[in-house]
């Protein structure tokens, strides 16, 4: 048991994959917090303004959710409204989610303005995670987890066709193959949030 818990304490550590974790250890790095969940910076932004909530309780992927958790992913996400009025900004602007199989590990919620604008947008799939059934509202993820008692397992196929599939504006009906051109598109849609500053 003890060796077992050495392992462990070294992938923390030391693996790329639990990285949020380290974060999540570090007070300097939180943006706010409650007895349940902790708000910390995205450090690799894929918008203007992108952070993410992250649950105290060691939960590492959708899957481990069960009914139980429907009080700690709504507190959640009130953490994460209390982050933007804090900024003075408005919510309306902003998309709260969770990927499907992430490769990051303790569960985490991200809240993300819909600009996408960032110069850490630079791969394809950075666009298609968030812009695809990949990215799955709180509100879908809770009215699931009501539902079934659990979030459903999609396929590594599925959502290796969605990371893969057409660049799809989030406004309106514009999609294409090519990054930069979704990227140049989406400057049409500018609204309020072309105010904030990157971090």
């Amino acid at each position: 048991m003890a060796h077992a818990e050495e392992e462990y304490a070294k992938l923390v550590r030391e693996h790329w994959s639990y990285q949020l974790v380290r974060e999540l250890a570090d007070e300097k790095l939180h943006l706010n917090s409650t007895s349940k969940s902790v708000a910390i910076r995205d450090l690799h932004p894929k918008a203007r303004i992108h952070f993410m909530v992250l649950p105290r309780k060691a939960i590492d992927t959708l899957h481990e959710l069960t009914t139980e958790d429907v009080e700690l992913l709504e507190d959640m996400y009130q953490l994460g409204i209390r982050v933007i009025k804090d900024m003075r900004l408005d919510e309306a602007q902003f998309n709260f989610g969770y990927h499907l199989k992430p490769h990051m590990k303790r569960l985490h919620l991200h809240v993300i303005s819909n600009d996408f604008d960032s110069p850490s947008l630079k791969r394809r799939h950075h666009w298609t995670i968030f812009n695809s059934e990949i990215f799955r509202s709180h509100e879908a993820v809770l009215q699931e987890l009501k539902l079934f008692g659990k979030i459903v397992e999609r396929s590594d196929a599925y959502i290796q066709s969605l990371r893969e599939g057409p660049l799809k504006c989030n406004v309106c009906e514009f999609q294409t193959e090519h990054l930069h051109l979704i990227k140049q598109h989406i400057t049409i849609h500018v609204t309020k949030i072309d105010r904030m500053h990157l971090w």
